[in-house]
C-alpha cells in the first residue's frame, strides 16, 4: 500500500519483495519458491502521478515437456499513469503504458493485484527445459509413446 494523503510532490521509491506468499493470495499454485522484487518510483505532478514499475527475480515452474521443475525468470518493466477523476485525458498520454484511474478521494494505491497481474504476464507462454535437460525417464517415455 502507499499513502497517497499528504504525498509531496517529486519522486518516490518502494521496494517489495514478493514471496511465496504474496502469490499463494491470488490462488496460483502453478508459481512456487517466488522471489521477485518489485520497484516502484512514484513521481507526483500537480495534476496526475507517473509510477515506473519493475519487476526482477524467479518463480519455480513446472516444465511443459517433462513436469520436472524449471526456474523462469520474471523481468518487467512499464511506465504506469495514475489520475484521479472519471475522465482521462489521452492526448496528454503519449507513452505506451497504462492508465490506472483513482476516485478523487482515494486515500491508498494498493498495487498487489497489478503486480501479480505484470509478474505473471511477463512469463513464457511455455516454460521448456534446454533441449537434452529434460527428465532422462521422461524423455525416454515420451519418446516411446511418439508416433512418427
Amino acid at each position: 500500500m502507499i499513502s497517497l494523503k499528504g504525498l509531496a510532490a517529486g519522486v518516490h521509491h518502494y521496494v517489495w519483495t514478493l514471496g511465496q506468499d504474496f502469490f499463494d493470495q491470488f490462488g496460483n499454485r502453478d508459481l512456487r519458491e517466488a522471489h521477485v522484487e518489485a520497484r516502484v518510483a512514484l513521481e507526483k505532478q500537480a495534476d496526475r502521478m507517473m509510477l515506473e514499475v519493475a519487476l526482477e527475480g524467479s518463480v519455480l515452474r513446472s516444465c511443459d515437456r517433462c513436469l520436472g521443475d524449471i526456474r523462469v525468470p520474471i523481468d518487467y518493466c512499464a511506465p504506469v499513469a495514475l489520475q484521479f477523476g472519471k475522465n482521462i485525458p489521452t492526448e496528454d498520454w503519449e507513452q505506451d503504458g497504462e492508465i490506472i484511474l483513482l476516485e478523487p478521494t482515494e486515500a491508498e494505491l494498493d498495487l498487489s493485484q497489478y503486480l501479480y497481474d505484470s509478474a505473471c504476464v511477463s512469463l513464457p507462454l511455455q516454460s521448456l527445459h534446454p533441449q537434452g535437460q529434460c527428465d532422462p525417464e521422461m524423455e525416454k517415455k515420451i519418446a516411446e509413446l511418439t508416433v512418427n
